[in-house]
């Protein structure tokens, strides 16, 4: 379940940050089909690369265990806010009308 949660979380975030999993992995000095390979729950990472790919997608280790209803106000928030710059026009006009009926 560990190694599960990682995974999602790396692609999450790594995705948030508009990164691909090669640059992901010229950062932090592995092949790219190794980030593929941990983000299919295929391996887990030595501490090591997890404090380096932590650095990399500017969050802290901890993220990468969390379930999503675990999260902060303002991690979702952020969360939220990264996810809604990465969507077209017409998905963000839904977007839009559906959080004007939320109040």
């Amino acid at each position: 379940m560990i190694k599960e949660r990682f995974a999602e979380n790396l692609k999450k975030f790594r995705k948030s940050k508009k990164m691909t999993q090669e640059k992901l992995a010229e950062i932090v000095g592995v092949d790219f089909r190794y980030i593929s390979f941990l983000e299919n729950a295929k391996g887990f990472p030595s501490c090591e690369l997890i404090e380096k790919l932590s650095n990399a997608l500017q969050i802290n280790v901890s993220d990468f265990f969390k379930y999503g209803e675990s999260l902060s106000r303002e991690e979702l928030e952020n969360r939220i806010i990264d996810s809604v710059k990465l969507l077209d026009n017409k998905n963000l006009k839904l977007l839009y009308e559906i959080s004007k009926n939320l109040n």
